[in-house]
């Protein structure tokens, strides 16, 4: 071999080296995308749902298959989302999945007879049980094409998919991609729906705020505010008509109108808001009752409003309780409509805590639930154990509605103190 021929020899070398590793960084950025995607999407691990079981049912009916699942895979796993076997692992070695090839290219994969393919005979699922001779897989899609898993069809004796057979594939395929959008759009507005709501605070003067929402569906018509300031707690619980995204938007309208006037005197804020928003309410046909109030955190002195809600609560220093009651409209009902001021005082070692009617559903759905309310707040030693338990409820009594709970309480030692 010449000296020129050798050159040449290792530059070819490299030149193929280059394009490998190339290869082998664009396949390990594209594994590192998808896997991002998949986490984006919180779905490993989760519970089995009907909106995915009835694709995989309808999946066996139509091929005749035993087997027909949705599964992800992971770094290291096969995630079986659907059906889930009661008692059993939904999660298997990536190693041994026939999806794990399916993901990492853009279209449907049959395998007619397992044994016959050199890239599945050898794996734990064909040699062991379940025994899979035939298999069909659609990837699955989400974001930016990231390929997250797969819905699939499995059969114990080989076989084949025909044509038509691949397109109606593709759509059970494009219908759970569907789905998925659905639930990463919900998990996305429910993550920013609980970040917008303020985390518990401490005031200096010997006051504790803290708030609870659980939505009925994805995110919650309800919401409740608070801003502290020297000497000062504003304080907002509002329950839009409704529940779901329709009540959610409404919500976060009416979150902005109330943030918008800091300061502001509670009826005034009130009336303004009412101005600001009735067209908006008017075309939408709803509604929203509400609680806001300012505190004084040197005196106790509470001011509020209250637009056709009726659900606060003065848990007194001697056990007993007091509604804080209203007759005003709520807000969107009416135009210049008037809301009346009101004074309380919380006293040191009471608590004041406001709920939406989704709490009343815990009950008998009526206002003698605030008395079932009171005995709970006033039964807690704090918020946190406060809200495990109304967690418990709502767990055990699946109201249809949102739930959610404000409250307000004044040391007793703290206030003491001169």
């Amino acid at each position: 071999m010449t000296p020129d021929a050798g050159c040449l020899t290792d530059d070819l070398s490299r030149s193929v080296m280059g394009v490998r590793e190339m290869m082998t960084d664009r396949s390990d950025a594209r594994e590192r995308l998808r896997l991002a995607a998949l986490d984006d999407l919180g779905i490993m691990g989760t519970g089995a749902e009907e909106r995915f079981d009835r694709i995989t049912r309808m999946a066996k009916q139509l091929f005749g298959v035993p087997i027909a699942e949705i599964n992800f895979i992971d770094q290291d796993h096969q995630f079986t989302k659907s059906p889930q076997a009661p008692g059993g692992s939904p999660f298997g070695p990536r190693e041994d999945s026939f999806c794990d090839v399916v993901v990492q290219q853009p279209d449907i994969i049959v395998v007619p007879d397992a044994l016959d393919d050199t890239r599945f005979a050898h794996r734990g699922t064909v040699t062991g049980a379940p025994h899979i001779r035939f298999y069909a897989g659609r990837p699955l899609s989400v974001s930016d094409g990231a390929r997250v898993g797969t819905i699939c069809l499995v059969d114990t004796a080989p076989r084949d998919l025909s044509a038509d057979e691949q397109e109606l594939l593709d759509e059970l395929g494009a219908w759970v991609e569907r789905e998925l959008r659905h639930v990463h759009a919900a998990d996305h507005a429910r993550r920013t729906q609980q970040q917008l709501l303020p985390a518990p605070s401490t005031h200096s003067d010997g006051f504790t705020v803290a708030g609870f929402t659980r939505p009925h569906s994805e995110v919650a018509g309800d919401y409740f505010a608070f801003t502290s300031s020297p000497g000062r707690i504003d304080l907002t619980l509002a329950d839009v008509m409704g529940k779901g995204y329709s009540a959610a938007i409404i919500a976060a309208t009416v979150r902005s109108a109330f943030q918008a006037r800091p300061g502001w005197e509670p009826a005034a804020a009130v009336a303004a808001v009412n101005e600001q928003l009735l067209a908006d309410l008017s075309a939408t046909g709803t509604f929203a009752t509400l609680f806001h109030a300012d505190l004084d955190t040197r005196t106790g002195l509470l001011r509020y409003a209250d637009a056709g809600h009726g659900l606060s609560v003065i848990i007194r220093a001697d056990g007993t309780h007091e509604q804080l009651t209203s007759a005003d409209l709520p807000i969107g009902i009416a135009e210049g409509n008037g809301w009346q001021a009101h004074e309380a005082t919380l006293a040191p070692g009471e608590i004041l805590f406001s709920c939406s009617d989704g709490a009343l559903d815990l009950y008998d759905g009526t206002l003698d639930a605030l008395d079932e309310m009171a005995a709970l707040v006033r039964g807690a030693v704090d918020d946190t154990s406060l809200f495990a338990e109304l967690s418990e409820v709502i767990a055990a009594g699946r109201p249809e509605d949102d739930v959610t709970m404000l409250v307000i309480r004044r040391d007793e030692k703290k206030a003491m103190v001169p």
